[in-house]
């Protein structure tokens, strides 16, 4: 039973987020590392870490913070069951999917600490982490037939590389926080096109069953 309904988490689990996430926004008090100064949460200046800050680049006290890292919470379980279920897109197991699988869920489960004061050193383990779970996973994708969905997928990964270049290089910096978004709505994308492709071979398999 826990399996049949685990591929619709990821699409609740992103609409919850977002809820969350706006009502922690909306009560952030402004302020990131371009315009320090700034009242109120910028969807073009500000990361969505921003408002899991203690203090924020202005130097006010954030009292969004405690929401904002409930909302990262349903975030990083979200990501985790979607990386449980990824390799279930395919019509076969082997060492491959099974390295997606667990080193997806490695990935997302170190994601949780992203707002703690290890952040950069986080940034870069899930890079790491992610980065291994995804090369066999694109290995596998030159089997699967669906061009589009392989498109969003190979665009995903190369915004997020690009993100994390950005990121540790600080060249375009300033840009960086509105890339952010692009690649987050990106990825929810490709997030909610998986959990339908598995809830569509769930329900495929028990109709031929």
């Amino acid at each position: 039973m826990i399996k049949k309904y685990l591929p619709y988490f990821p699409i609740f689990g992103l609409a919850i987020y977002l809820v969350v996430f706006t009502l922690a926004a909306s009560d952030y008090p402004g302020g990131s590392q371009n315009h320090a100064i700034y009242e109120g949460y910028s969807f073009f200046h500000n990361f969505l870490c921003d408002v899991m800050n203690p203090v924020t680049e202005g130097g006010l006290v954030n009292e969004a913070r405690g929401l904002a890292i409930v909302s990262h919470l349903i975030l990083s379980l979200t990501m985790i069951i979607f990386f449980y279920i990824l390799p279930d897109i395919f019509h076969w197991e082997n060492r491959k999917t099974q390295l997606i699988r667990v080193f997806g869920v490695l990935t997302m489960t170190a994601f949780i600490f992203m707002y703690t004061s290890y952040h950069d050193a986080i940034v870069v383990v899930t890079a790491l982490f992610g980065s291994v779970a995804l090369i066999p996973f694109f290995i596998e994708l030159t089997k699967y037939s669906n061009k589009g969905f392989k498109k969003l997928a190979y665009a995903c990964y190369l915004l997020s590389f690009v993100v994390f270049v950005i990121f540790v290089t600080k060249i375009g910096f300033y840009y960086l926080p509105f890339l952010q978004k692009i690649v987050f709505f990106l990825d929810a994308w490709w997030v909610i096109w998986v959990s339908v492709i598995v809830i569509n071979k769930q329900t495929l398999v028990a109709e031929r069953a």
